[in-house]
Formats: C-alpha cells, structure tokens, sequence
C-alpha cells in the first residue's frame, strides 16, 4: 500500500494522467515524471533495512543522491559494501578502503540503471550530460545514460518506476512500496542483481554522498625496509606498540593477524568472518593499531584472526585491503622493501583490475589469455588452479610437491608453460604451480627474481622493471 502523503506535483501529474492522454512534447512528459518524484535525483535519501537471514542479522543501508549510490551491508559488526560514483563502482571491507571494480557491461547497465531509479533520467542534466531518452508511451521509456547501456523502463499510474529491463527483455530490476522523505520519494521494495532486497524506512539527510572514508595512514620520509629470508616479503613493524613481523600480501583481504598475537594484544576476536587460502575456515577480527610498517603508519584497522601459519614466521598480514593506501616497491636483489605514498611511480606499468578488493592483471598463458590475481604472498612465479589446469591446455608434469597455507596444506604440482605475458612483460617459458584448492590463476612474488616488483593498487598498476 502506497502512503497517502503525496506533494502536489504528484497529484497534479496523477489527476492529468486520469482526465487526458499523455503531453505530445515528452520534454514535458519528464517534466512530469521528475515533479511527480519530487526531483528525488537532487535529495540525498537514505533507506536502511534489517531482515534475518540464516540465523544472522543483516543491516542494510543504502544512501542516494542522483546517479551516486552508497551501500553497506553488515552482519553484526562485520562490514562491507559498494561505493558507485555513476560511472565506476568501487567493493570497500571491513576497512573501509574502497578499491575499484573491473569496468564491464554490468557497469553499463548499473549506470543507466542509476539515473532511472533516482528519477535523475527525468531532469534536464540527464540529456545535457549526454544522456537519451524517448519512449513508447507515457509509461514505457526507453534510457541510455552517456556510456551506459539502453535499458526499458515501465513506469505505474503515478509515474512511479515499477519495473526495468536491458532491450533484449531481460529484467534488471523490480520496484514499489515508494516512500517520500524530504519531498522526493524512493522505492524500498527493490529487487534484482543490482539491489540488496527490501528496506523499512526512509530519510532525507543533508549533505553529499561520498565513499567510505576508510583506514588513516601517513607516509613518511622514503624509509627501505629489510626483507627477512622467507621466499615472501616479511618485514619488521609493529602492532599497538608491539613489535612484530608483517608479511606484504597483495593476494589477501582482509588483513589478519595471527591468534596468539590477538591474544598478546588482549584482544578477544568477535564478529565473523569467511577466510579462504589453502581451504576455507571462518573466524572473527579484532581492532588495533597502531600499525606501523616502515614509513607508513595505519592509526586504527581491523584485522581477522587466523591460525600461526606453518609456511613463514609472521603475526600480521598487511593485505590488499591496507597496501590499497600505498605503493609497495620489492626488491629481491637489494633485499628491501619500500612503502612510499601512492601515484608517485614513473611509466605506465601494467594496468590492474580489481574483483572484490583484489588486484587482478591480464595475462597470456601458452595463447590462452585470463585475469591473475596479483599476489605479493604467494612464492610461485605463478599458480593455477586444478579445475583450470583440466580445461586445459594440460602440460606436462614436471614433479609434485605440497604448499602450506593458514588453513592447511595442499598438494601440488609443477608445470612449465610454454611462453607467458604479463600485460605486454615477456616471461618466456615459465613454471607455475597447480593448487587443487585454488581457483584463478596467480601472478605470485617469485618473479621478483627477476625483476623489481612496484605495485600501487591506488594508481591502479603494477611494474616488472628487469633487475
């Protein structure tokens, strides 16, 4: 049932729908469509939601102001969302640190989808920014946002946006129950691939939307770190005052610490949270800091809580979720480690792309192109998963061994393909280690054998300077 409370455009737009047929001009027509939502695209909304799922309770809150669209989503206190600017989406943990995903034909679809359920597709700006709209009738519109994809959108009797498909005729999304709030209306019944199920209330708050503001970090006067031996890059650094030992992995997120450092720490984890590495093992976190690796010092962050792991000596993990603050340059040959502010490395690199918080690079395996999870914790020059391998091309085995993880061991064996790219890097013929628990493929921290690894997640790229 709709509220009563409607602002006056509304039931003028309505009574004009009942007593005569559409405006000719569909200029006017979205004159209506946008007086009718109470120009919704120019108010910041907020709507929040809880529902039981499983036994566990999850909080949702979406805020929205036109084409931007901020998500967070936690179950107790663990954390997570989606910060979408109206071009590009960005997946943001228990951090906070929000890092960009992979542009794709999603994207173009979410950013036409924006300007429709935020009644920002009706306003004048929508066309002057390069936007297109017509329509089949007064209530069936056809919306393109500049550089999105063409979507169908069915309005109700109230101009109120009911349902929405690609052009093909594939649902997109499905909305009612509208609310008003600060004079704009929003819909909290919401369902598709692009929305997180239904809401209870509304508000309208001042101010902007932006992203999370995520972890504190200052950087330092340039400061080299010395690598430990470990074929990984452990560092020395400290944790709430403590001093320990951090290994740099670009390949893991959230961040973590080892249970006998919480413990040291007094801390008790609580939340939960889902870890994968070798296996899959869930676990709480905890809250400290400061951290402090080299230069570079995180004031407050959360940590999961893992198991000692059997494959290095190390009590924290610094994974993508914080090295997304800074540029991490690792330099096998001189034995050092730098953490310098982002966007400061000279050439262009090799451009990454990011699947929820990780950074991922295409690479050409024997002619057979895929995207690689960039991961600094992983020894290998490179890995694949078993399931990958099968698919094929199968190459010879060389030999068979066994990888240790945080969750366990893993057997595995070793393969040489053929002739291997990393963006436009050669590698030449290359060995790769085959996990049976891992899923992509891995661009791991042996290449640093070779070449100078610099990685700055912020600036969205990744360097192999030849040693």
């Amino acid at each position: 049932m709709r509220f009563a409370v409607r602002s006056l455009a509304l039931a003028a737009a309505a009574g004009l729908l009942g007593a005569a047929a559409p405006p000719p001009d569909p200029l006017a027509a979205l004159a209506m469509i946008a007086a009718a939502s109470g120009h919704a695209a120019t108010v910041h909304l907020r709507a929040t939601g809880t529902r039981v799922y499983e036994g566990r309770t999850i909080t949702t809150r979406l805020d929205q102001l036109g084409v931007q669209r901020l998500v967070r989503r936690c179950v107790g206190d663990v954390c997570g969302g989606t910060w979408f600017d109206g071009v590009r989406q960005w997946a943001y943990g228990i951090n906070d640190v929000a890092l960009p995903e992979q542009p794709d034909d999603q994207t173009r679809v979410e950013r036409t989808l924006a300007a429709v359920v935020s009644y920002a597709f009706a306003e004048p700006a929508f066309r002057e920014a390069g936007g297109t709209v017509s329509r089949d009738s007064q209530r069936r519109w056809h919306v393109r946002a500049r550089d999105g994809a063409e979507l169908v959108v069915t309005l109700d009797a109230l101009l109120a946006v009911q349902h929405v498909e690609t052009a093909s005729g594939v649902a997109v999304g499905d909305y009612g129950r509208e609310t008003s709030a600060g004079g704009a209306r929003l819909a909290l019944d919401r369902s598709g691939p692009f929305e997180h199920g239904p809401l209870d209330r509304l508000t309208a708050v001042p101010g902007p939307v932006g992203p999370p503001a995520g972890v504190a970090v200052t950087v330092g006067p340039d400061s080299p770190l010395r690598l430990g031996p470990e074929p990984v890059p452990v560092v020395p650094c400290s944790l709430g005052g403590r001093s320990v030992r951090c290994l740099l992995d670009s390949g893991a997120t959230p961040s973590a610490v080892t249970l006998p450092l919480a413990e040291a720490l007094g801390q008790e984890p609580h939340g939960e949270l889902e870890i994968a590495g070798v296996g899959r093992f869930a676990t709480g976190f905890i809250e400290a800091g400061p951290l402090a690796v080299g230069p570079a010092r995180f004031e407050q962050a959360r940590f999961a809580v893992i198991p000692p792991s059997g494959a290095a000596r190390f009590d924290v993990i610094v994974g993508s979720d914080l090295l997304g603050r800074v540029r991490l340059v690792l330099d096998r040959a001189r034995g050092t480690a730098r953490l310098l502010p982002p966007g400061g490395a000279a050439g262009t690199g090799v451009r990454l792309s990011f699947h929820d918080g990780s950074p991922f690079v295409e690479t050409v395996l024997g002619g057979q192109a895929t995207r690689a999870l960039v991961d600094t914790g992983d020894q290998a020059r490179l890995s694949l998963g078993y399931a990958a391998y099968r698919v094929g091309p199968q190459w010879p085995v060389l030999e068979r061994g066994e990888v240790l993880g945080v969750a366990g061991a893993d057997d595995t064996f070793t393969v040489e393909i053929p002739d291997v790219n990393v963006g436009p890097v050669s590698l030449g013929p290359t060995r790769a280690i085959v996990r049976r628990t891992q899923a992509a493929a891995h661009v791991g921290i042996g290449l640093w054998d070779r070449f100078v690894v610099d990685l700055d997640e912020g600036a969205e790229r990744i360097s192999f300077s030849p040693r």
